[in-house]
């Protein structure tokens, strides 16, 4: 019915002013502006008492301020609101005259004040009560646009109170211009509505723009449409408890679902409405939806309960004083009774309705009126009454451009006619229904290709929904599956990583103590430096070595001598290291010895290399010397490493005389692999012994070098009795032998004590 859609778009712009109140007022004035949707009797009278115990502040003192601490006064920003809010109420509640006087002093304290974003208020309030109350919408539309022009021209454009302002102007320009304006240009200023709502939308007037939306494609029949926004409105609005706007939406969807016959759910709808205007004592909620549940009812062949809610309805209209939704009412139960027979019920309900609409000029109302009583007197066979008061009814459908009106009463006057058997009347009526009932064929066709073109559209959009929904599904079991297979290459990846740790770890600790070993195995215990074993582990490799390189030269396979594979060999004997512990004890001993290793060490030059050959007697080689072939210089290099030692130690009560015995390798010129290491030791000790009985002759430090000329063969080292080979090559001359000492070695007596 008209006074639904009426009452509705009024509750709507309603709900447009509850953030100002919020944003600006004192506490008492939020709370009336929040009651103007459940209450507005009582934000009245809160209201009302607020302008009446408190005084009007000075309005040059501080006019915008919202200081609530001095009870007694208000400030004009406040008296403003208030009057806003008595407006809003008093439009509420149907009360037209005392609406527009409240206005009115809100706009004159906003005026005299200069209060320029009251002003704005004022103006939008302005506007919804020129169309919802006194349907004026062509005022009602050049006053909004000449709001949004001010709005646009604003230097704080970005405030949330502008841009609230802005986008419920833009709201209410939308909802003025679908009564006047094409779809296209309808559409056009929603959008801008909804630009206005701006990316991050408050989820309330997000809502408020879905239903309004929502309602417009209702208006045009466009069913797909109206139920994607209210629907999407509907649950966004359950989802954050918004009871008004899930009230306000029940309605809407109650509408769609009863237009499209789907009767179950607009029950549902609109018994959940009910509930809400039931709780809050709403009676003008209260009568729309028991109106509609009337109506639905009634559409399901349920006359009885579609009467019952019929007369809830009325009674509370009669409440209520609204003299269009009792006619309404009336038109409804009369054709109520006509459906269940009851002719003398539905005369007397549609005379009333008939003497309520011509009392009050309701032409839309008297014509409905008249239709139905035309009925009830064709149903009676009372054809003449039914013709006449079918004929004023086309006459005031005609007035009013109504088409649905205008098709109703021509179709039952060709009825009428027929039942007088008056066929010319009734084929001439039935004619013009054809006519007009064309054109509207047109138009629905139209609609249902639009409607088509949308169904199509969500079809489609249905399907690529599937399919993403169904890749969605594939792609989220591969991701399952990727992750089981990346958790499992994790878990593998992780206990290897352990195993390479626990293993590195292993392997770290064998390596320690692998060197532990190594270090105690080759390490003299005492002096820290490399043993016997070491020398023998290495000089046999290091003389093979230096062998083949040789060889290779003299084979003509190497164009240069290698002279860095020649090796200087010298053996020395420390004489107080034999009598330091008798000295000194064995601690101070160990000490000394160790101190004594790691002195060589630091001073020894690499590559050069140091053994501890036996308790006092050392073995130092250095290749590629340069001491090769001049032995006293090797000799004082060593005897100079010694000195250091005693000097750093300050060693004074110790023999540091040195017995050194030296030879280089290869030891005999023309055969490089003759004598091999042990034999070259043997050597050593042999030249260290003459060293030794030089120097107890002589008393002082003595060395012996033992070199073969370069003649020497290979064979005066056959036998395997080195010691006597190298006697033999002494006395033959193919061995030279320099020393330090000054007389001449007795090398039988040196061999003889050896043996010895």
């Amino acid at each position: 019915m008209r006074f639904l859609t009426t009452a509705l778009l009024f509750f709507s712009l309603l709900m447009s002013a509850t953030v100002s109140a919020k944003l600006n007022s004192t506490p008492i004035l939020a709370e009336a502006d929040a009651l103007l949707q459940t209450s507005p009797e009582q934000a009245l009278q809160v209201t009302e008492r607020y302008l009446m115990q408190r005084r009007l502040s000075d309005s040059t003192n501080r006019p915008h301020s919202n200081n609530d601490a001095d009870r007694s006064i208000r400030t004009p920003l406040n008296t403003v609101h208030a009057h806003l809010i008595a407006a809003k109420a008093r439009g509420a509640l149907g009360h037209r005259e005392a609406a527009w006087e409240a206005l009115k002093k809100a706009k004159s304290v906003a005026q005299s004040n200069e209060l320029t974003r009251a002003s704005l208020e004022v103006t939008l309030a302005e506007t919804s009560l020129l169309y919802s109350l006194d349907n004026n919408s062509d005022a009602a539309q050049a006053l909004i646009q000449a709001l949004l022009a001010e709005l646009s021209l604003l230097d704080d454009i970005q405030s949330s109170r502008i841009e609230r302002l802005r986008f419920e102007a833009s709201l209410l320009n939308a909802i003025i211009v679908t009564t006047q304006e094409d779809e296209q240009q309808s559409i056009a200023q929603f959008n801008a509505a909804l630009k206005a709502l701006g990316e991050t939308p408050d989820l309330k007037h997000k809502v408020r723009y879905q239903i309004a939306l929502g309602n417009y494609f209702l208006s045009i029949n466009s069913y797909e449409r109206a139920l994607s926004e209210l629907l999407s409105a509907y649950w966004q609005a359950s989802e954050n408890d918004f009871a008004v706007q899930i009230a306000s939406a029940n309605i809407s969807l109650t509408k769609l679902y009863q237009q499209q016959g789907v009767l179950d759910k607009a029950l549902q709808h609109a018994n959940q409405a009910a509930e809400f205007y039931e709780h809050y004592d709403l009676k003008r909620g209260l009568s729309e939806t028991q109106t509609l549940l009337a109506a639905i009812y009634s559409q399901q062949g349920r006359y009885n309960f579609a009467l019952v809610h019929y007369f809830n309805a009325l009674e509370l209209e009669t409440m209520l004083s609204r003299t269009v939704n009792i006619a309404d009412i009336n038109v409804a139960i009369a054709n109520t009774y006509l459906k269940l027979q009851s002719y003398p019920q539905a005369e007397e309900y549609v005379n009333n309705a008939i003497e309520i609409a011509e009392h009050s000029s309701l032409i839309e109302e008297l014509s409905q009126a008249l239709l139905v009583k035309g009925e009830q007197a064709f149903l009676t066979l009372q054809t003449d009454i039914a013709i006449e008061a079918l004929k004023q009814a086309l006459s005031h459908a005609e007035t009013l451009k109504n088409r649905p009106l205008m098709l109703e009463s021509l179709a039952r006057l060709s009825q009428a006619y027929e039942q007088k058997d008056d066929f010319d009347n009734a084929l001439h009526f039935q004619r013009h229904y054809d006519r007009l009932n064309k054109r509207d064929e047109k138009k629905r066709q139209i609609q249902e290709v639009e409607s088509f073109k949308h169904r199509q559209r969500v079809i489609e959009r249905q399907l690529q929904f599937d399919d993403m929904q169904k890749k969605h599904a594939d792609d989220t079991q591969t991701i399952v599956e990727q992750k089981k297979i990346n958790l499992f290459l994790l878990g593998s990846l992780s206990v290897l990583l352990l195993v390479l740790v626990l293993r590195n770890r292993a392997a770290g600790m064998r390596l320690e103590q692998l060197q532990e070993l190594r270090k105690e195995l080759y390490t003299h215990p005492r002096s820290g430096l490399r043993n016997l074993r070491m020398l023998n582990d290495r000089l046999s490799n290091s003389l093979a070595k230096s062998s083949a390189h040789f060889e290779q030269w003299y084979l003509g396979e190497m164009i240069h001598e290698p002279l860095s594979d020649k090796l200087s060999f010298a053996m020395f004997e420390v004489p107080f290291l034999k009598v330091v512990y008798l000295q000194h004890g064995y601690h101070q001993g160990l000490e000394l010895e160790r101190k004594m290793g790691d002195y060589l060490k630091s001073r020894l030059q690499k590559p050069a290399r140091l053994y501890h050959f036996s308790d006092a007697m050392f073995i130092y080689i250095e290749p590629n010397a340069e001491t090769l072939n001049a032995p006293e210089k090797l000799a004082t290099k060593i005897q100079m490493l010694v000195d250091g030692f005693v000097q750093e130690s300050g060693l004074s009560d110790v023999d540091n005389r040195l017995r050194v015995g030296m030879a280089d390798y290869p030891f005999l010129p023309r055969a490089f692999t003759s004598i091999n290491d042990k034999e070259l030791i043997d050597i050593l000790l042999m030249a260290t012994s003459a060293a030794r009985q030089a120097c107890k002759t002589q008393h002082s430090s003595q060395w012996v070098h033992i070199s073969a000329i370069d003649s020497t063969p290979a064979a005066c080292f056959a036998n395997n009795n080195v010691r006597q080979a190298c006697l033999d090559g002494i006395s033959t001359g193919l061995l030279k032998v320099k020393t330090s000492a000054h007389g001449e070695i007795n090398w039988q007596t040196v061999h003889e004590s050896d043996k010895n």
